[in-house]
C-alpha cells in the first residue's frame, strides 16, 4: 500500500495561471527580440524552465509571489 507524502506547502508554489502567464510573456519577449522560441518548457514549483536544444541552454524564470496590496507600509512618524 502506498501513502501520499506531504508535497510541500501550497502557499510556496506558483499557481498554474502564474506559470502560464510567465511562459506567454517570455514567448512574446523572445518574439519581439527576434530570438528563437524554446523547444520545450517545464513548470517547476516556483519557476518555469525554457529549453533551447540547438544552443544547449536553459533559461530559468523565477516566479515571485505577488505583493500583498494590503500590507502596511512601515512609516516612522516620530521624525
Amino acid at each position: 500500500m502506498f501513502r501520499n507524502g506531504e508535497l510541500g506547502h501550497p502557499c510556496g508554489m506558483a499557481s498554474l495561471a502564474q506559470k502560464i502567464e510567465a511562459e506567454n510573456r517570455m514567448r512574446e519577449l523572445l518574439e519581439e527580440s527576434g530570438l528563437p522560441q524554446p523547444d520545450h518548457v517545464e513548470y517547476g514549483y516556483t519557476c518555469i524552465r525554457l529549453f533551447f536544444n540547438q544552443t544547449k541552454q536553459v533559461m530559468v524564470i523565477d516566479i515571485d509571489e505577488p505583493e500583498d496590496p494590503e500590507a502596511a507600509v512601515n512609516v516612522d512618524a516620530s521624525g
